[in-house]
């Protein structure tokens, strides 16, 4: 059985889809110097992470905070914001 070979292409990219049409004008939109926004998709929810956290005395103490994107973390992905 043969193997498939793969050709290249010449010509022009894909055609922007609906998702990436929405994601560039989420990124573009105005907004107030202070929001955080991913720097990937234009997500504007975040959730905070704490990492090294130690337990003393059943209580959670220390750790270091990072904000991930929502967003991305759910398509699996880890984007630290800020």
């Amino acid at each position: 059985m043969p193997k498939p070979s793969l050709h290249v292409i010449s010509g022009s990219p894909a055609p922007d889809g609906p998702h990436k049409r929405a994601k560039e004008r989420r990124k573009a939109d105005a907004r107030p110097a202070e929001l955080i926004q991913c720097h990937r998709c234009g997500g504007r929810e975040v959730i905070e992470a704490k990492v090294g956290v130690l337990l003393k005395d059943g209580r959670p103490t220390g750790g270091t905070k990072a904000l991930l994107c929502a967003c991305c973390l759910l398509r699996g992905e880890r984007v630290v914001l800020g």
